[in-house]
């Protein structure tokens, strides 16, 4: 990930509940990433797959997914990131 990386001012839509000029990364990283897991559309999903390297997806979801993501919108990630060990409740 670049450092000064910007978020696209068309996601402001996915962040109603923050000061979304105030966001930046890596500070926010993690709550940048669980927004657009959850609310995201197709420009933010491409937008994560080409800004933060497979580890960091990775991770993020194997640390918190579970507590900050949906159950679907876990699914979604776990298939997109080839995830097999990653456990689901049923």
């Amino acid at each position: 990930m670049e450092p000064n990386k910007q978020i696209p001012q068309a996601f402001k839509k996915f962040f109603w509940d923050a000061d979304f000029s105030k966001l930046s990364l890596p500070e926010h990283q993690n709550y940048i990433l669980g927004k657009l897991m959850m609310y995201g559309d197709i420009e933010s999903i491409q937008w994560i797959l080409r800004t933060f390297d497979h580890t960091t997806v990775y991770g993020y979801l194997k640390k918190k997914g579970e507590h900050t993501l949906d159950k679907n919108s876990l699914r979604f990630w776990k298939k997109l990131m080839d995830m097999d060990d990653l456990w689901l409740p049923t």
